[in-house]
């Protein structure tokens, strides 16, 4: 686990340099549209052809109309591109999953995103390294992965195809556009990493140490050749070159394919697991010679392909587990064991292509139940972690002795595992269980003292009340009128008669009105006590009110209007209150409270960030602790997080984004790890498409 350091300061520093950079978007596309200006008439002038030449014209000068507009409107979008990014949410299209829903022209609008990316980064190279260093050096980034940052040269190309997609011209000058434009704001990005670097740059002594152990992409894509084009048809299902090439699909009961090709299929299962069987051998022999065994294993079962289908699978599963094994966010036993998967997912791709076009197939559930599983670990020395491994140890142990290479044997070891981790984890689902009761009930007590609360301001004797007494009937008295008509069965209006006390509060603090309910006071003392100990409320804040209210009243009757007794100070206010049993039932994190007249807070950096269900994040307390999002409630109002040893920690919406902004609440991954590692397998592949 890391270590704390200075970090969340330089977290908040971070992001304020984020929405600095947005907001300086406007001097970096004005500088942008001006170089634009100057270079593309030259550019245009060397075209041959002169249809195309005519189109470069027409989108200069689109662009010179649309200056103004375009300049305007770049900051926002590049906020809603950063914070998409700080979020981790999938957004792009060239996503493993979205390949087979592009058509045509959103095809080449990809390729024409992968190249601009391509040719901005190679212009701020070396600022975006001395930009990323400074990162990694206050631990800003994931650990391993120094290229993950909201500051890439990708978001910022996004921007810009965000910006043109909204702009109301034509396909062919946003083309251009996206085509010509990030690759002209290379200087000024260049410039503004630098100064973001400096910003960043701590003191010698406060800046915690840390190797960037990150692989150059260019050296990463030269691994293969992988293509959008091949790609395509293997999710696709298409067939391959030749009517005999179909693919060929495997299932426990049902085929696709004529009896010889199933036929023949046995076949090649036989020689895979021959292979198999030669590989294991190989590694019992050899101990440390596992990655040359490997290395000539899938050499092997290349030569047994005999479909390009066949021989793309085994290319895509290589690379999807390559990415896998370097994820700096999984623990070294996890990566080992994804290894360990590695052959019989080879296997697997040979005869069952639907690995990779459908979610729900046996294989990909069960790698992405362990990835994602053992996220809820940053260390292999944990408490819980050693059980963890034991059932998966045991399962792949299981899956590299089966014999079958169908889905079937990841389906045994994912139901085995799956129970297994059930049975370990009982004390943890109860936990989790008792704290959603809780937080269900605080939400719906808080949505209707939130109308109930409305009410009473909408009141007309309500006008002319202080604000100390309409903080009261808005926040714990709402809290109570809400919970009685929650637990009511008769269907009462006002059940308890507690409505009573709204008008007697608020006529007894008004000069004009406290005359008429003087002779009311130990009656609603009695029935404020008995309402808020009802709900819980404590009874030192109880007492605290009840003095607060008895002093407005004295003031209220008193005839020079002064009184020598001082009101009591208000009790703090917060936006969302639970009950002492709720608070410790579900973990939660109470808000900050809010001064009496102020709006709540809310960060000042950027937009507050979404949260899919499953998303892994940090929180800091003595230490950084791994925490999964398991729950969030029908109205967005709570949130849950779960640890791995069974403890629950709940909050809300605006403490959420409160701790992201302040850097206590760091995201480790929004989504599932599999689904990223195949992401970069065809990001490389569009990358591969640009120079083929």
């Amino acid at each position: 686990m890391r270590g704390t350091s200075k970090q969340p300061q330089y977290q908040s520093l971070y992001r304020a340099c984020i929405k600095d950079a947005a907001l300086g978007g406007a001097a970096l596309l004005t500088t942008t549209l001006a170089r634009a200006a100057a270079v593309l008439p030259q550019v245009a002038a060397g075209l041959q052809d002169v249809v195309e030449r005519s189109m470069m014209l027409e989108a200069l000068e689109v662009l010179r109309e649309q200056q103004q507009a375009l300049v305007d409107a770049f900051p926002q979008a590049l906020l809603a591109e950063f914070a998409q990014a700080i979020a981790g949410e999938r957004v792009s299209p060239l996503s493993f999953e979205a390949l087979p829903l592009l058509a045509d022209e959103q095809l080449q609008d990809n390729a024409d995103l992968v190249r601009a990316v391509r040719d901005l980064e190679a212009g701020v190279r070396p600022q975006l390294a001395q930009l990323e260093s400074a990162l990694a050096a206050l631990q800003l980034t994931p650990h391993g992965a120094p290229g993950r940052h909201p500051l890439r040269p990708e978001v910022y190309v996004r921007g810009v195809y965000r910006l043109v997609r909204l702009s109301p011209v034509s396909a062919g000058v946003r083309r251009r556009w996206l085509r010509h434009l990030p690759p002209l704001m290379a200087e000024e990005l260049a410039r503004g990493y630098v100064a973001i670097a400096q910003r960043l740059q701590p003191p010698e002594s406060d800046a915690p140490q840390r190797a960037v152990e990150e692989v150059p992409q260019e050296a990463r894509d030269q691994a293969t050749q992988l293509t959008i084009r091949e790609l395509r048809k293997l999710l696709a299902g298409e067939p391959g070159e030749g009517a005999d090439e179909a693919v060929i699909v495997f299932g426990e009961t049902e085929f696709s394919h004529t009896v010889p090709a199933a036929l023949e299929m046995v076949q090649d299962l036989r020689k895979v697991d021959q292979l198999m069987l030669q590989l294991r051998q190989r590694q019992a022999a050899m101990p440390g010679d596992g990655k040359d065994t490997m290395v000539n294993f899938r050499e092997a079962l290349r030569q047994e392909a005999r479909r390009p289908s066949q021989a793309l699978g085994l290319e895509v599963v290589h690379l999807m587990v390559d990415q896998l094994t370097r994820d700096p966010r999984l623990v070294p036993a996890v990566r080992d064991v994804v290894r360990e998967l590695e052959p019989p997912l080879l296997r697997l791709a040979l005869v069952d292509p639907r690995f990779f076009s459908d979610r729900s197939h046996p294989a990909r559930q069960l790698l992405e139940q362990v990835t994602q599983r053992s996220l809820a670990w940053t260390s292999g020395d944990e408490p819980g972690f050693a059980g963890f491994m034991e059932g998966l140890q045991q399962a792949t142990e299981a899956m590299l002795d089966a014999r079958s290479s169908g889905p079937e044997t990841f389906e045994i070891a994912l139901h085995a595992l799956e129970e297994a981790w059930a049975e370990a984890q009982p004390r943890s689902r109860r936990n989790k269980e008792r704290a959603v009761r809780a937080l269900m009930r605080a939400e719906q007590r808080n949505l209707l003292a939130e109308r109930l609360g409305r009410q009473v301001l909408e009141r007309a004797d309500a006008a002319g009340a202080p604000p100390e007494a309409l903080a009261f009937l808005t926040g714990p008295w709402s809290q109570v009128m809400a919970q009685a008509r929650l637990v009511d069965t008769t269907g009462a209006e006002d059940p308890g008669g507690l409505g009573w006390v709204v008008p007697t509060v608020l006529w007894g603090v008004q000069p004009s009105l406290a005359a008429r309910v003087s002779g009311q006071q130990e009656q609603l003392i009695e029935r404020i006590r008995a309402g808020l100990a009802g709900i819980d409320h404590l009874p030192a804040d109880t007492q605290r009110w009840l003095n607060l209210l008895a002093a407005l009243h004295e003031l209220a009757l008193s005839a020079s209007g002064t009184t020598t007794r001082p009101p009591e100070p208000v009790p703090p206010k917060v936006d969302t209150w639970l009950a002492p049993l709720e608070i410790y039932e579900s973990g939660y994190v109470p808000e900050q409270p809010i001064p009496l007249g102020s709006s709540a807070w809310e960060p000042e950096t950027l937009p507050p960030q979404e949260m899919a269900i499953g998303a892994f994040v940090d929180l800091q307390g003595d230490g950084w602790e791994r925490w999964q999002l398991t729950w969030c409630s029908p109205h967005g109002l709570l949130f849950m997080f779960a640890h791995a040893n069974g403890t629950t920690r709940s909050m809300t919406r605006r403490k959420l984004n409160q701790m992201l902004a302040q850097g206590t609440l760091r995201l480790v991954s929004a989504h599932p790890v599999v689904d990223g590692a195949l992401d970069a397998v065809a990001q490389a592949a569009w990358r591969n498409s640009l120079s083929a």
